[in-house]
């Protein structure tokens, strides 16, 4: 007697499991993207100039660090020069060496500030003496559109700290 192997017949209501297809898959990824544009454009570019700030903010604090650090190597005092725009607030800075016989010597590259960063600080420059003191206790606030930086040197020490103004 020959034996015919049977297969169970099918469960209805039940499919088997397919694939995605390729036009399902680029559908998704189209609209991931426009999610994703959307987002970009609407958070970029005010978080960009409050992380602008916050770098800018860094930044100028290692920098009035290097002057403190190299006037007491030199002997000579050091200081940032803050350069103003046509607003008032500050563009930008750069790093000098007083000189009693060469005058005002500039011993850095000009920096400048972030775009969409408002800086405002009471003085014009940031001197540091041969000792490493300050001359004042300087103060300079870097604005983004949601977040403000302080830069604060203590006279005696001529440390600068950046700290976040908290509304």
């Amino acid at each position: 007697m020959l034996h015919v192997a049977q297969h169970p017949p099918p469960v209805r209501g039940r499919r088997a499991p397919r694939a995605i297809s390729l036009l399902e898959l680029l559908a998704v990824v189209a609209v991931l993207g426009i999610l994703a544009a959307v987002g970009v454009g609407r958070l970029a570019s005010g978080t960009l100039q409050d992380v602008g700030a916050r770098t800018d903010a860094q930044r100028l604090a290692a920098d009035l660090a290097q002057a403190r650090r190299r006037s007491i190597a030199t002997g000579e005092n050091h200081y940032v020069g803050f350069t103003t725009g046509a607003g008032g607030t500050a563009t930008g800075y750069t790093l000098y060496r007083r000189s009693a016989s060469e005058g005002n010597v500039a011993v850095d590259e000009p920096r400048r500030f972030g775009g969409g960063v408002v800086v405002s600080s009471a003085h014009s420059d940031a001197e540091f003496t041969f000792e490493g003191a300050a001359l004042a206790a300087y103060q300079v606030t870097l604005a983004g559109p949601e977040q403000t930086w302080r830069v604060e040197v203590v006279p005696v020490t001529g440390s600068a700290a950046v700290s976040q103004v908290v509304p």
